[in-house]
């Protein structure tokens, strides 16, 4: 059954009715007082938002496929999802960039009381430390990430003081350009997920910025 306010529950229906396409048209031609078989609109409606919500499903099925899920693991997904949002708030299709308006509006709660947690969680990942944050802040501001990665940068630097660390060090990890980042592709996530495909354009970006420190060095 479909529940209105669970993304999930409808890509599940549409993951389950889409190859019953053929055997709805069937059921028409056997049964005349069937009269609820969806129109070839209907289906490539149905078919484009099962993409869409597709999304949100495997983001869902990758923060509870662990039995031992960490905070680190969450922020390229979320961050991914409302990359996705963006795209569909001017897609081709009408209908879907009226379900973007009222997802994103309940997606932007969650994040303005999460991202900065999830972005922290991130920076104590000695894989990434400051760099995926700084690269998913300026996809998703552009020139204005730099004010969000400053955000990050100052609360975990003071999250650090007031427990007592001694700041240098800390500095010194978390590392002051994407330089300090490492490739995600020879690592997996917690739940031994290849975070390949979905940090591929990372490592582009990665290997591009120590170019240009090179260069410039």
């Amino acid at each position: 059954m479909d529940v209105q306010n669970r993304w999930n529950s409808t890509f599940l229906m549409l993951e389950t009715a889409l190859p019953l396409k053929d055997a709805f048209c069937r059921l028409e031609q056997m049964e005349r007082n069937y009269k609820l078989n969806p129109s070839k609109n209907d289906w490539k409606v149905a078919s484009v938002v099962h993409g869409c919500l597709k999304k949100i499903y495997e983001a869902t099925c990758h923060f509870s496929g662990s039995n031992f899920p960490t905070a680190n693991v969450f922020f390229p997904d979320i961050c991914n999802l409302r990359l996705k949002m963006r795209q569909w708030e001017v897609s081709e299709h009408d209908f879907i960039r009226e379900m973007a308006i009222p997802m994103k509006t309940k997606f932007e709660k969650y994040w303005e009381e999460c991202s900065l947690m999830l972005a922290i969680a991130v920076v104590l990942d000695p894989r990434f430390k400051l760099a995926l944050v700084e690269y998913y802040y300026n996809a998703l501001y552009g020139k204005g990430g730099e004010r969000y990665v400053d955000r990050v940068r100052n609360a975990i630097a003071d999250l650090f003081v007031e427990y007592g660390g001694d700041l240098a060090p800390f500095l010194s990890y978390v590392g002051d350009n994407i330089g300090e980042g490492t490739s995600s592709s020879s690592n997996k996530n917690i739940d031994g997920q290849d975070d390949d495909d979905k940090l591929s354009d990372f490592d582009k970006w990665l290997v591009e910025g120590k170019k240009s420190k090179i260069s410039y060095s």
